[in-house]
């Protein structure tokens, strides 16, 4: 006697199959979740970039439209308190100013822009003969490493914006080698 064995065709998928289609799925969708989390924080890096660099130009523009004032060096502003014994009185700018008390408000509504526009944001200006591009002379606490930086010297002016860049807000701004770790720092060299 002669067993006739009959095959069926398999339909569907087993078990095993279906969980290594579950685990390539996962592991591609949490790859598709990181990579959308670096391209958001990348995004917000390169707006706050660019709104730094909008407003250290908008600061050369207002220097070089009152050179009288920059000449005399009332926009040298090495620390975040200074410039503002200069602030304008708010009925100036109605019956005309002097170039220092221009300089006065630009120097408040400039500082005020950089405050709203950028968290913890902070700007320090500086006239240098020879101002440093290298990132690494101005590692560490800005508040004490961008001052010291400036000879108050020469016809060029240097502006550094600062801002806080760590996710949590913490307010401390430090800057570092590490990009991952360092909050942000935007410098801009002209002459008026």
């Amino acid at each position: 006697m002669r067993f006739k064995v009959i095959r069926q065709k398999q339909k569907g998928f087993n078990l095993v199959e279906n969980l290594v289609t579950l685990f390539v799925l996962s592991v591609g969708l949490l790859g598709v979740a990181g990579m959308q989390a670096v391209a958001m924080k990348t995004q917000q890096t390169s707006h706050f970039y660019h709104k730094a660099l909008s407003l250290a130009q908008g600061f050369s523009d207002r220097v070089r439209a009152n050179m009288e004032a920059a000449e005399a060096g009332a926009y040298d502003l090495k620390s975040p308190a200074e410039g503002l014994s200069l602030a304008l009185d708010s009925d100036c700018t109605n019956t005309g100013c002097t170039p220092l008390e221009m300089a006065g408000h630009d120097i408040t509504e400039w500082r005020e822009a950089v405050r709203r526009t950028l968290p913890k944001g902070e700007a320090y200006v500086c006239q240098d003969s020879t101002p440093s591009q290298d990132p690494e002379d101005y590692f560490g606490d800005p508040f004490t490493v961008i001052p010291n930086s400036c000879d108050g010297q020469g016809d060029i002016y240097v502006v550094h914006i600062v801002w806080d860049m760590d996710p949590k807000r913490d307010g401390v701004v430090i800057l570092t080698s590490d990009p991952e770790k360092s909050d942000g720092h935007y410098m801009m060299v002209f002459e008026p």
